[in-house]
């Protein structure tokens, strides 16, 4: 019944699409794929000289085989973790403990070498962006308001709007027109004028007092980032962290229209492989420190993983990261369809999934998963 309603859901916003002539300002219309990268122009963010690289796997653990993992079958016993996976529409699937590769799952399509897309596990790369960019000087902070980067935003009622509220969901901005059961807009996802047309848009709410999760408050941090570093998204994510940490391969972030003047798509869409990703985990994992190296002020990691309810905050999610029971200390970044990279403190684990489309995901019982290995290794 889910996978229906869900199916339903995306056929009225395709209709909606249609019905306020959205058509001719898109690439394309759909659900997102895995691979929509390849659709999309993208800007290169190379890797540097130097490689970081986690201690190999040990084939003798067979964790595939030895952890096991509620099947979600009421009449089924547990599965294996090797066939949960592959069950569960799965392309790739870390476990590192205490930096050493324990166990990695591919898709029969995937290897290690193949990208993946973030969808919204972008979101905490832009919110480390933004704890680099005010240790940098390039931003007051996060009480600074947002009118500050846009002039021509002046007088819309975006002066109480700061940094802050964009960080946390609760800008007051509410996008109503085209939302979706993905948990945005796909004529942002497809849109080619992203940064013409965000601007067109004002807060309906106090600024605050009301948590909504939309990708435009990520867009125009990503807005933000470009006018007060001068630099784009990408060239300042390679400088500030894709190179200093040693990821081994070069990605890419897609952009919202071709040439130089394109756009990122901040709130999805930065694409690499699956074990860089790992690397940005461990980053937070050891609180912003590489290998001696502060990349994040551990005073911004901190804070982004700091568990409130004030100013209107979900208690479960701050500044772009999930945030798991007290009791664990886990945190995450999300993305659409379990896309996923999960820090486990207590036993220095930093698990990462890659998934397919699919309509019938349920977040809370990956995490559920996700503990259930945890507690096995």
């Amino acid at each position: 019944m889910k996978k229906t309603n869900t199916a339903s859901a995306l056929l009225v916003v395709l209709l909606l699409f249609i019905s306020c002539g959205k058509l001719s300002k898109i690439s394309k219309i759909g659900l997102p794929e895995s691979d929509d990268y390849k659709l999309f122009a993208g800007r290169t963010i190379e890797s540097g000289a130097e490689t970081f690289h986690f201690y190999p796997s040990n084939p003798n653990l067979n964790l595939g085989e030895t952890i096991e993992v509620d099947s979600r079958r009421i009449d089924a016993g547990d599965d294996k973790l090797d066939s949960f996976l592959k069950d569960h529409k799965t392309l790739s699937f870390l476990i590192i403990r205490n930096d050493s590769l324990l166990y990695q799952y591919y898709d029969q399509s995937k290897t290690d070498t193949n990208i993946v897309t973030s969808f919204s596990v972008a979101k905490a790369f832009i919110s480390a962006l933004i704890g680099i960019a005010i240790a940098d000087g390039k931003i007051p902070g996060v009480s600074t308001s947002i009118v500050s980067y846009f002039p021509e935003l002046t007088n819309q009622g975006f002066e109480p709007v700061t940094i802050n509220n964009l960080l946390d969901h609760t800008s007051g901005i509410h996008y109503k027109e085209i939302q979706n059961h993905v948990g945005g807009s796909l004529e942002f996802y497809w849109g080619k004028d992203l940064s013409k047309d965000i601007l067109n848009i004002h807060p309906v709410y106090t600024p605050g007092e009301h948590f909504e999760y939309s990708n435009i408050n990520t867009q125009l941090l990503a807005m933000i980032l470009q006018r007060a570093t001068g630099m784009s998204v990408s060239e300042y994510l390679q400088e500030k962290i894709w190179k200093p940490i040693g990821m081994e391969y070069p990605a890419s972030w897609s952009l919202s229209n071709d040439g130089p003047e394109g756009v990122e798509k901040a709130f999805c869409c930065l694409n690499a492989r699956t074990i860089d990703f790992a690397k940005f985990g461990r980053l937070y994992l050891n609180r912003g420190n590489w290998n001696g190296k502060q990349i994040i002020p551990e005073s911004w990691i901190a804070q982004s993983l700091r568990s409130s309810k004030e100013n209107g905050q979900r208690l479960t999610y701050h500044y772009n990261w999930g945030i798991g029971p007290k009791k664990y200390g886990s945190f995450y970044a999300i993305g659409l369809y379990g896309q996923l990279i999960y820090m486990y403190p207590e036993k220095n684990v930093i698990i990462v999934r890659f998934g397919k489309a699919d309509l019938g995901y349920d977040p809370p019982f990956l995490f559920h998963t996700f503990l259930q290995i945890c507690d096995q290794l």
